[in-house]
């Protein structure tokens, strides 16, 4: 490039030095599952209740004896933790939205009840044929 050629370009504003001085163009908004899933994390390590909700693989031992049931209540423990949080976002969301993105929360990790009931010492086994698809 010649030194005529350069002297026609445009400079580009500098780059700020500090990175609280960039300012992020694309505001990416945390998805429903994002934010239960920050909720989820807080309750695990403090809520016995809500652990024992999400404990059971079969309905013979589940807490109400329902995994249905069970689900619904761990709902319910996180819309009321978000309440607390004001995560508004959560707090106004039905239960059956919750419990749905709760599973996907669970499957991230790999500790969705199917996924768990279908694992023998760190290895998956095919599930049972017993006629239920849950």
């Amino acid at each position: 490039m010649s030194n005529r050629d350069k002297k026609d370009l445009v400079e580009a504003p500098p780059l700020p030095d500090n990175i609280d001085d960039w300012e992020r163009q694309h505001k990416a908004e945390r998805s429903l599952n994002d934010l239960i899933e920050d909720i989820h994390r807080i309750l695990v390590n403090e809520d016995a209740k809500y652990r024992g909700y999400l404990r059971a693989t079969y309905d013979a031992h589940a807490v109400e004896g329902s995994l249905a049931a069970d689900n619904v209540l761990a709902a319910m423990i996180i819309r009321a933790k978000a309440k607390e949080l004001g995560s508004t976002e959560v707090a106004e969301e039905k239960l059956a939205i919750i419990n749905l993105a709760l599973g996907v929360v669970l499957r991230r990790y790999k500790a969705s009840r199917k996924q768990r009931r279908n694992t023998v010492r760190g290895k998956t086994v095919p599930p049972e044929d017993n006629g239920n698809d849950d």
